[in-house]
């Protein structure tokens, strides 16, 4: 996944996230709004088939990118625990 920070000011973060669709965006926006000291967490993409998502962030405190990458471990976390807990057992196919 590549990232693109297209604004980076005090306490607003706009970046793009490049070849993904939507569902990704999606979570790391409902997971940043979650947090304390959040203001506003969005996302918007121009057209469904064209274009890359961009996020906005804005914080009241806290680093608007430090807290992105807070989040986005999160989430890999909870992916890995996810892949963990649905493993099919050794040996019995599906």
């Amino acid at each position: 996944m590549e990232v693109k920070i297209l604004s980076n000011e005090k306490g607003v973060l706009e970046f793009e996230m490049v070849g993904l669709d939507v569902a990704i965006p999606e979570l790391l926006v409902a997971k940043l709004n979650e947090e304390k000291g959040v203001e506003f967490a969005g996302f918007k993409k121009e057209h469904p088939m064209i274009g890359n998502p961009k996020i906005i962030l804005k914080t009241k405190k806290k680093d608007p990118a430090e807290l992105v990458l807070e989040k986005i471990e999160e989430i890999l976390e909870e992916v890995e625990a996810f892949r963990k807990e649905f493993k099919p057992a050794k040996g019995k196919k599906e």
